[in-house]
């Protein structure tokens, strides 16, 4: 492997590295995140932000990133990879010669090393680069690609010229937190997504699915602190909050109580506190101490021997805490740390997922992370549930159950319990959002426009908010974006005849992720904005999956025309539609890849799709029909191809006697159980068992339940079939599932 890779750089010579026998291959995940750059780029996006814990392969990432690049150009473009530490150089290299096969591949430049012969393919240290002037000396546009290691931890001002100086074509930012070590931000450098995230984040959650990270065991602790009155996310919150817990002794007799029963020996163990400030640090450091328990404050003034050393005697085992205040102090950044008690309450899931990454490192020996979080009380619009979703990745309808049913779908080793009191408001406080939802909504939305001056965009208000489309897009009541501002007294004018209707209805299209059809709702607005303007054939199509998609039910019959000239008559809706795009758009991270097998519809690989955009793009419903079509599977025998509609929970919405087992077995293959009436010797059952031979082509579509879309799979071929009556057929994919999607499939295993 890379670590292995034999060879190293040093004293003024560059060597050659020999390259392992075994060719290297990006994981699942990080061919994940390599997609989402090439989807980012196919948008323009060309200077992106990779945000990735430590130890997840970002330099891989990186690496194979450059080598798509040679590969799109049938050349090796000018490459410089920068960072501030010659040893990261060193790994850089190895990587980017073992993935590119090539052991002589790059030059190192730093402090010591004489000049290479060659600038093309330059790995060199920050201070080697601006000290030999080299930007100003090559050009700004000299390198095609260049790539930025650790950039949070390089000093602002050299940031600054370095990533202002170049003009490459692409300019990759490789980091773990967006938060450089000075506070300020490295995103305005890159370009944001349109939601404003990086190009590539991989969450917490999925870094922890993927065992990256050391588990946490997470309590949130009942604290009778009154927190209500504190002004979150605005000026005094920092004086408010330490007002209430510096000095406060019961407060921290309940940290202790806490702290010995949730932990067998706190003082074997190596904690980090976090508090609010430096008096409330002092404050516990003393009472720890005081407690038997050895722990010293650290903070922004501590002078950096102090932090050093400080550091190494928590590591000894000779301090069992530090307690801190300065969330972005490398000192108390340690892998060691397997115990948090987090005594500064937060509105900012960045700040709370940050708290929270500091005891994830993995360690030898370390298990897992203890987290103890004193939440305190608090009034009805602290939105604990925005700290939640920060560790879960799950929306408010989502961490309703979970809350219910103890948090039992979590990554292997992680473990969620709120204490009583804790437990009881935050559901109390969920409930009553999910159930006066709308109200909660136009208020919000009437408050951020008489602040702002100007109405938001449904992308802006769902991003301030910390929503989900799926709470202006509701089952039941009234709904949608349009009917929303209406309602807070933002849309004034006499509403079109249908406004209500399709705003309502715009909540059929959330599920969209394939670029084609996200844009699909762009061309309608566009369109119906533009009297009398001609329709391609391709775009029609794509129209006409639109309106059979918002006109959900069976009578509505029409074609793409009639639909754009009602849209037209709702000037509100049009407005709506594209900035539903921009926020679908924003979510989407789908390449767009034809459908093998049905290249002639619009249908896209991976694409989610409801049944009847499916049967519209296919030609089944036209604007002159719309048959209806119930059965798991639909065959076309004119074409010899046959889809398979297939559900894996079948637990709700269907008949009793309906029980097959369909899951994912690897990414490459599937279980799939026919109808009971299919056996090797019917018809049906003879049209798969005769397969490919007999000229059908089976294409599969999949879902997890009832209540979300079907994933176009691609097609399948047989592999093997036993049974009679139903039939057990195992198909293979053209296209292997993504690790997402076969994760998804294969839990929800019917055998």
């Amino acid at each position: 492997g890379v670590d292995r890779a034999l060879g190293r750089e040093s004293g003024g010579t560059q060597q050659t590295t020999l390259v392992s026998f075994f060719e290297l291959q990006p994981k699942t995940y990080q061919q994940d995140m390599l997609e989402q750059l090439a989807n980012e780029r196919t948008h323009g996006r060309m200077r992106n932000l990779v945000v990735a814990a430590t130890g997840t392969g970002k330099t891989v990432v990186a690496a194979f990133d450059y080598r798509r690049t040679c590969q799109n150009l049938n050349f090796r473009p000018r490459l410089l990879f920068v960072a501030h530490r010659v040893e990261i150089l060193e790994q850089a290299l190895r990587t980017y010669r073992e993935v590119l096969r090539d052991g002589s591949f790059g030059q190192l430049l730093s402090g010591n090393r004489a000049a290479p012969d060659s600038y093309d393919f330059l790995f060199a240290t920050i201070d080697s680069l601006t000290s030999r002037q080299l930007v100003e000396t090559l050009g700004d546009g000299y390198w095609h690609t260049v790539v930025i290691d650790e950039c949070h931890r390089i000093a602002s001002n050299r940031f600054d010229a370095l990533a202002s100086g170049l003009r490459p074509q692409i300019m990759l930012g490789l980091t773990a937190t967006p938060e450089r070590a000075d506070g300020k931000p490295i995103t305005q450098y890159f370009n944001p997504r349109p939601d404003g995230s990086p190009a590539v984040e991989l969450r917490l959650w999925d870094a922890l699915e993927l065992q990256l990270l050391a588990p946490f065991e997470y309590y949130a602790c009942d604290d009778d602190t009154n927190f209500s009155a504190v002004p979150w996310n605005r000026v005094g919150e920092h004086q408010a909050i330490s007002a209430l817990v510096s000095n406060n002794d019961v407060r921290a007799r309940t940290v202790l109580r806490e702290w010995h029963r949730l932990c067998r020996d706190p003082r074997t163990g190596r904690a980090l506190v976090f508090c609010v400030s430096v008096e409330h640090a002092i404050f516990m450091a003393e009472y720890l101490n005081r407690a038997g328990l050895p722990a010293i404050c650290v903070h922004g003034t501590t002078p950096a021997d102090e932090r050093a050393h400080a550091r190494r005697r928590l590591e000894a085992g000779e301090l069992c805490a530090l307690v801190t205040v300065d969330l972005y102090n490398e000192g108390v950044d340690l892998p060691t740390v397997d115990t948090l008690l987090l005594l500064r309450p937060t509105q900012s899931p960045v700040l709370f997922q940050q708290q929270l990454g500091r005891g994830l490192r993995l360690h030898p020996g370390k298990e897992s992370c203890l987290v103890l979080d004193f939440v305190g009380q608090h009034n009805a619009d602290f939105r604990y549930d925005r700290l939640l979703s920060t560790i879960t990745g799950q929306s408010r309808r989502e961490l309703l159950g979970s809350l219910e049913h103890e948090f039992s779908a979590l990554p292997a080793g992680c473990h969620i319990q709120l204490q009583h009191q804790v437990r009881e408001r935050v559901l109390s406080n969920l409930r009553s959002h999910v159930q006066n939802r709308w109200r909660y909504l136009k208020a919000e939305l009437q408050a951020l426009t008489a602040m702002r001056g100007t109405q938001p965009s449904l992308g802006e208000f769902v991003h301030e908010q910390g929503i989900e489309l799926s709470d202006i897009y509701r089952d039941g009541g009234n709904a949608g974006w349009s009917n929303l501002k209406r309602d807070a007294g933002l849309l004034v004018a006499e509403p079109g005849p249908e406004e209500a209707y399709l705003s309502r209805r715009f909540g059929s299209l959330c599920h969209r992720n394939a670029p084609n059809q996200i844009a699909a709702l762009r061309l309608a607005a566009n369109l119906a904005a533009t009297p009398d303007a001609s329709i391609e054939k391709v775009d029609a199509a794509l129209v006409q999956m639109l309106a059979y998609q918002v006109d959900g039910t069976s009578d509505r019959i029409g074609g793409p025309m009639q639909f754009l000239s009602r849209l037209a008559e709702n000037k509100n809706v049009v407005t709506e539609l594209e900035e539903l795009a921009d926020v679908l758009e924003a979510q989407s991270t789908l390449a767009d890849v034809p459908l093998p097998g049905l290249e002639d519809t619009t249908l896209v690989l991976h694409g989610q799709y409801e049944k009847r955009e499916i049967l519209t793009a296919i030609g089944w419903l036209t604007e002159n029909s719309r048959p209806a079509s119930r059965e798991g599977v639909l065959r076309l025998r004119e074409k010899r191809l046959e889809l398979m509609f297939v559900t894996l929970d079948k637990s709700s919405g269907y008949h009793e006697t309906v029980n097959y087992h369909d899951y994912a077995i690897s990414p490459a293959r599937f279980h799939w159980q026919t109808q009971n009436s299919a056996g090797p010797s019917t018809p049906a059952g003879k049209q798969y068992t005769d397969s490919p031979g007999n000229g059908w082509v089976f294409q599969m579509f999949v879902r997890a339940s009832r209540e979300t879309p079907f994933i176009a799979c691609g097609p399948v071929t047989l592999v093997s079939t036993t049974g009679a009556r139903p039939m057990n057929i195992i198909w293979e994919f053209a296209t292997a599932l993504p690790a997402r999607l076969f994760r998804e499939f294969s839990i929800l295993r019917g055998a």
